[in-house]
Order: C-alpha cells, then sequence, then structure tokens
C-alpha cells in the first residue's frame, strides 16, 4: 500500500516523549483549509504512544450506541500489532481542520466502512516506524522482525522491545512511502466480539452523555412550544410560573431562522430555573395564547386528500426503461396493482434531546449530542450572530439518535438562550417535546402495477408520493431486479409536520412496497418468490435511462447508475445463495403458520434479507412472530458483536413501526405524546432472532441501519402466508389481521 510522506502531516515527540501520529487521507487535501507546507493544515494527532506503551486514539465520530468508538480504534490497533488492553479512547472534539480528511458527520451506517482505509494506513505505517526504531537500536534489517501485541520482536531469538521503548526513536522517523496490509485470515482483533471500551463508564454514570453535562453557575431552561407546525406566540403570562420555587426568568422564543433547510425553530416561551424540575413545573404554570396560524387545520384527512389528488397529477417518468404503456396496450398481458402506505414515524429517543450553551461575547461553546458537529457550529453562528470559528463545540455521546441528532435544534435554542441570559445554560426537552416536535420520517405512499405473460414478469410501473423529496431512494431505480419494461413516477406533497431522517432514511419507505409487490408478483406468476428474485437477477441489465441531469465533468448519470446496479446484483445473489445453500427458506406448511421473505440493500452498500416466520394465535395482536432469520453481506466484519447487536436493534426498531408506529394528526397537533400512545416493542414481544454474515474479505460496508427496511415487508408477506390477508399498510393492527 503507497502512502507518500506528503499524506502525513505530523510525526513527532510528545512533551514528554513519546509518538505522535496525524495523517491525511489521499485526494482529499483541495478541502483541506490551507497552513502548511504542501496546503495541508497541521491535524491533532489521532493515534500516540506514550511512554508506557499505552496507545491513545482521538475519536471524532459520534458514539451513540452503535460502537464506533470501539470499531474504528480496532482496526487501528489490528495493523499496528498493539496489545488491545493497552488501547485507550479519548473524545476528540469538533474543529473544522477535520474537514476532508476525516467523515466528519456520523450517519448513513458509514463511519467504519468510511474510516477502514485511514485506521488501517495509520496503523500499519506506525507499525513499520516502530519496527524501524528497533532495527536500528539493534544495526538489523526491520526484516528480520515482527510485531505482536504491544512488542517489537527479532523473529530469530528472544530480543524483544516494547511500544514504549521505542516510541520516542519512532517519532523522529519518517513515515514511509509504503506499507503492507495484513490479510484478513492473519487478524488478530478484527473479527473478534470485543466489547465496547465504555461500557464501564456507561454503566458506574462516569461516561459523558450530554443531558450529564455540568458546568459552574449553569442554569436549566425548559421551553413551552407552539403545539402547531409554524404556529407563533401571540403573548403569555408569566404571573404563576414566576412563582415557582426555583424559576428565575420568562422571555420569548422567536421563530430563528436557521442557516440550513430542513431546520426550523418553533416559536415558544423560555423559562430558567435552578434545576431542570423547576423549570418543567414553572412552564407548566404558563399561560400562553398562539396564533396558530393555516396548520392549525392540519389533519390526516388533509394529508390523504393530497396524496389522492398528487396521484392524479403525474407528469413525465423520472426512470424509464422500455416501454410501459405501448406494452400495456398489446394483447396477453395482465395487469395486477397494489398501493402501499408507509406513515410518519416519530424518533422516540431514550435519551431526551438536550444542549447545553456557553455565550460569553466573545465565543459560544456547546456541549451536545451530535452527529453532524458541522451543522451545529454553521447554524448556532447565525443564532448568536458570532462567527462560526469563535463557535466550540464538544461532542458527546447520545443515548440514541437514529437520525434525530443529526439536526441542530437543540443546540440553535440552548445558544440564543444563553446570549439571552448570560449564563451558562442546559436545555432539556420533555418526552412530550421529543415526541410531539419530532423532525418526523416522511408519509409515503407507493402505486405499484406489473405486466404478467406466459408465466414472465414483463413490466413494472412504480409511482411514489410523498411528503418529501430526499433526492435518492425515491424512485427506486437502485433496485437490481432487471425488469424489461420499467417506469418510475414522482409526487411530492406539502408535508403537515416538521421532517427529517428516520434510520435508514427513504431506504424503509421504499422498500416496504418493492419487496411486498415483488411477492404479490410471485404468487400471480405461481412461483417461489426466492426462485422469481433470482430469476429477475439473472436477466443482464441492458439500457437505463434516468431523467437527471449530468452534472459537467462528471460521467453521466444513466452510467453511474447502470454500474451501481451491475455491482449491488453481486450481493444480492450473495445473500440468496447464502440463504438457499443454508436451507433457510421453505414455505410454512402447517395451518395458521406462515413465513416470508424481504430483502433490501441500503446506501451503505450492505444487502440484507430477512426470513420471517409467524403463526396466529389469541393475544391482542392476532399474530405471533415466532423467529426471524437475517442474512447480511456486508463484507469485513469487524466487530460481531456490534454487528449482531446493530442488526438486532434495527429489527426491533423496524417492528415498533409496524406495529406502533404512525402518528395522529388533529387540528394540527401531533396527538401522540408519550410512551403510553407512541409504543415501543416490549421484550415479551421480542421472537428469536439468528443473524448470520455472508462469510467474506471485502472492505467492510454499514451495519447500523440496512436490517430496518426489509423487515416490514418480510413480516407482512409472513402474514399473508399465513392468513391468505394482503395487508399493505403500517401499522398494523389486530382487525387488519383478523378481518
Amino acid at each position: 500500500m503507497k502512502t507518500s510522506r506528503r499524506e502525513f502531516l505530523k510525526v513527532s515527540s510528545l512533551a514528554g516523549g513519546g509518538f505522535m501520529l496525524a495523517m491525511s487521507v489521499p485526494g482529499m487535501a483541495k478541502l483541506v483549509q490551507s497552513g502548511s507546507e504542501g496546503g495541508f493544515s497541521e491535524l491533532n494527532h489521532f493515534l500516540s504512544i506514550d511512554l508506557d506503551g499505552n496507545v491513545i486514539f482521538q475519536l471524532t465520530a459520534h458514539e451513540m450506541g452503535q460502537g464506533s468508538g470501539t470499531g474504528l480504534p480496532m482496526i487501528l490497533a489490528e495493523e499496528l500489532g498493539a496489545d488491545w488492553s493497552k488501547v485507550k479512547v479519548n473524545r476528540a472534539g469538533y474543529d473544522k481542520k477535520y474537514i476532508g480528511v476525516i467523515r466528519e458527520t456520523t450517519g448513513g451506517s458509514g463511519t467504519i466502512q468510511d474510516h477502514w482505509d485511514l485506521m488501517r494506513r495509520m496503523g500499519a505505517t506506525a507499525r513499520e516506524m516502530l519496527k524501524t526504531a528497533a532495527a536500528n537500536q539493534w544495526e538489523i534489517s526491520a526484516d528480520q522482525l515482527e510485531v505482536v501485541e504491544g512488542w517489537v520482536k527479532e523473529t530469530a531469538t528472544n530480543r524483544k522491545l516494547s511500544f514504549g521503548e521505542l516510541a520516542e526513536a519512532a517519532s523522529k522517523l519518517e513515515a514511509p512511502e509504503e506499507v503492507e496490509f495484513k490479510k484478513p485470515a492473519d487478524f488478530k482483533i478484527v473479527g473478534q466480539p470485543i466489547r465496547n471500551l465504555i461500557t464501564d463508564k456507561v454503566v458506574a454514570g462516569g461516561a459523558n452523555y450530554g443531558i450529564n453535562v455540568d458546568l459552574p453557575d449553569m442554569v436549566y431552561a425548559s421551553i413551552e412550544k407552539c403545539p402547531v407546525y409554524k404556529g407563533k406566540l401571540k403573548a403569555f403570562d408569566d404571573t404563576e410560573a414566576l412563582k415557582v420555587n426555583g424559576v428565575t426568568q420568562v422571555f420569548a422564543l422567536p421563530a430563528l431562522e436557521p442557516a440550513e433547510d430542513m431546520n426550523h425553530i418553533q416559536e415558544g416561551v423560555v423559562v430558567i430555573a435552578n434545576s431542570t424540575w423547576a423549570a418543567f413545573k414553572g412552564r407548566k404554570a404558563l399561560k400562553v395564547e398562539w396564533d396558530l396560524g393555516e396548520n392549525a387545520a392540519n389533519n390526516n384527512k388533509k394529508l390523504e386528500d393530497a396524496f389522492s389528488k398528487a396521484g392524479e397529477q403525474f407528469e413525465e417518468p423520472v426512470y424509464t426503461q422500455g416501454n410501459y404503456q405501448k406494452l400495456k396496450e398489446e394483447d396477453g398481458y395482465r395487469e395486477i396493482e397494489a398501493t402501499y402506505i408507509n406513515p410518519h414515524q416519530a424518533h422516540a429517543l431514550m435519551e431526551p434531546m438536550n444542549a447545553t450553551a456557553h455565550y460569553d461575547g466573545d465565543k459560544c461553546q456547546i456541549w451536545v449530542g451530535a452527529q453532524n458537529a458541522s451543522s451545529v457550529v454553521l447554524n448556532v453562528a447565525k443564532a448568536v450572530d458570532i462567527s462560526e470559528d469563535k463557535i466550540e463545540v464538544h461532542t458527546q455521546n447520545s443515548g440514541g439518535s437514529f437520525g434525530r441528532r443529526y439536526y441542530p435544534d437543540t443546540s440553535i435554542e440552548a445558544a440564543y438562550i444563553s446570549r439571552q441570559i448570560k449564563k451558562p445554560v442546559k436545555l432539556t426537552w420533555s418526552r412530550e417535546d421529543g415526541i410531539q416536535h419530532d423532525y418526523f420520517h416522511p408519509f409515503q405512499e407507493s402505486r405499484f402495477s406489473a405486466l404478467l405473460k406466459e408465466g414472465q414478469l414483463a413490466g413494472m410501473q412504480v409511482k411514489l408520493i410523498k411528503t418529501v423529496d430526499y433526492g435518492s431512494g425515491d424512485h427506486l431505480w437502485e433496485h437490481p431486479y432487471y425488469v424489461e419494461h420499467m417506469d418510475t413516477y414522482l409526487n411530492a406533497v406539502d408535508g403537515l409536520v416538521h421532517q427529517g431522517a428516520w434510520r435508514s432514511v427513504q431506504v424503509h419507505s421504499s422498500s416496504m412496497g418493492k419487496e411486498c409487490f415483488i411477492d404479490e408478483v410471485a404468487i400471480a406468476l405461481d412461483k417461489d418468490p426466492i426462485a422469481l428474485r433470482q430469476e429477475l437477477l439473472a436477466k443482464e441489465i441492458e439500457t437505463v435511462k434516468f431523467n437527471r441531469p449530468t452534472r459537467e465533468g462528471q460521467k453521466p448519470f444513466d452510467e453511474v447508475v447502470k454500474e451501481f446496479r451491475t455491482t449491488l446484483r453481486k450481493n444480492y445473489r450473495s445473500v440468496l445463495n447464502y440463504v438457499e445453500q443454508n436451507q433457510f427458506w421453505e414455505r410454512a406448511n402447517s395451518p395458521g403458520t406462515g413465513r416470508g421473505f424481504a430483502m433490501e440493500d441500503f446506501f451503505a452498500g450492505t444487502v440484507c434479507a430477512h426470513i420471517v416466520e409467524v403463526q396466529k394465535d389469541d393475544s391482542d395482536w392476532g399474530i405471533r412472530i415466532k423467529k426471524i432469520t437475517s442474512v447480511l453481506d456486508c463484507g469485513i466484519v469487524v466487530n460481531p458483536h456490534f454487528g449482531r447487536g446493530q442488526v438486532e436493534g434495527s429489527i426491533i426498531w423496524a417492528l415498533s413501526a409496524l406495529k406502533y408506529g404512525g402518528i395522529d394528526i388533529k387540528n394540527g397537533v401531533v396527538q401522540q405524546r408519550n410512551f403510553h400512545n407512541n409504543k415501543l416493542l416490549r421484550i415479551d414481544e421480542v421472537p428469536e432472532i439468528e443473524v448470520h454474515f455472508v462469510p467474506s474479505e471485502e472492505p467492510p460496508t454499514g451495519l447500523g441501519e440496512p436490517a430496518t427496511p426489509p423487515l416490514a415487508p418480510a413480516v407482512l408477506n409472513a402474514i399473508y402466508d399465513a392468513t391468505g390477508r394482503r395487508i399493505r399498510k403500517l401499522p398494523v393492527t389486530r382487525e387488519d389481521i383478523l378481518a
């Protein structure tokens, strides 16, 4: 593996002796602010080794339960040859100089895959420098040395030197121009089920979560927000609120204009107190008058009417292949149709949304669990009217995110409040705030049609309507099944509530209709669902025509789509072959039982399939999910413990949405308030889950979200197999199953 000296920005001695290494990603130099030789900025070190041999890794990714603070140093330690017991992790604060050098945001299930090469190069380069330092000391060739668990050893003798003994000498060497990576067969750390490095601190209450931040002279804030999206504050009476013991101040919060789209700060009334409890209590004593605006007329029926109208106004297809309409006019074809509804979904985080801010006139510091710290900087700078270089973000762990903490609204609010009161302040949302003022998963309706003839799927047409067009995934052009004649259309309608990313973003909505409809086509053709998928995957992809302009200097988008689909098919087939080789799939043959299958790719590159077994029973739901078998092609699994946990978590997340999801809107107000009417899956509802990873030596792909999208269609297909009822919407109720 070639690594030029210019890719290493700094190798130097620590103040007290030791080794410090910082590194850049090739091809990213133009994105980094100039400031040192070669146009690179000097970075804080990502890796250091002290004189005791401890390996200290600087974590820039957000830790929200997915294990990034353990997975990333595992990759580095593997190539370095470190003693895992001596690996330590420090959290690095947000700094602009990291932009273009590392992945600055945490999302899209991309942390491990995007840092895989960088971590390996850092570890391998440091390993070779330590070997060279030992070789120089012993006056032998570095080829005679090996690195094992924190020691550099001479293979022909028993001589060895520890990392701590070599660190200072290694820090004075130039970085090698080439390094060799280990072969996967030689991995000793990567691939092992190592527990999370932060677990002990979490259990002992010492982990740095946003809600635990405590600053000297800090006060506490709560905001009474307008209950209707984009409603305005008319007036408020704080007389009773100020009588609450501990409440010190009450003032209005305006509708702050954020610096980015998809961010909105709801108007409200801020209550300041000497504790969160007092702030909550004072808030309840407020008397507030709202101008609810035109959104006060919003309700679910209004959304249904908007979707119905949009369904009559499709124009040009976004993606075309063949000629579906012409084929439809020919004799001998049978058309089947189905419509699928995927509603808004709430995040319902375990740790409520929060942020702590300290604005002192010169700068503004923010303590927050954030997936996108750069967005915090950009938006806070606008809110408090100071330059971005005066914003300092202290990134904290968070107790769940699922896309919600990608948005900086609590940081904007906390910073504004701190500027108003001239004190450090912790803002905490209540559970009700978090659900009623969520950034909800967009609402989507998917209308599918298919033309069948002589046992073949000849054509498919897809018409999507949704409340937000994310711009990718919405049109289903990515799917790898080849259908000779295919059109996809898209219409977007205005949303009734605030919307944002939800675990797996748009893929969850698109997957439900696609994978259920493939199942319906298979049944109409009297074919096994997996056999039909294999058949469609075996057909060669021909012409691709996507009605999207190609950007100047880039490859035509049609070619990009074709290459993407072709590459994706390999992973689809590997998953299907694994399922068949291990005999995971067979149709249910007992009365009242059913099996369903669905699979999906995720934009992080992973393909996931679920086989779901269900049985009719006398429970409140009317059916029991007995077992879910999951198969994923995700490249090398860095930590199977985390990998399985991510898959299991995604399944439970998706099952909650399937059984209890969706929101009700009446008079513009979200009716769900807390866990009593925004239910989550309980432990007695969780089925047996069995997770399998397709063996691979390919680089790792994402695991945080890919198991969510295919879960709902697999369950719906299983329910049909058990009951004969085809359910095409979420959530699934007892009435849906038994009617």
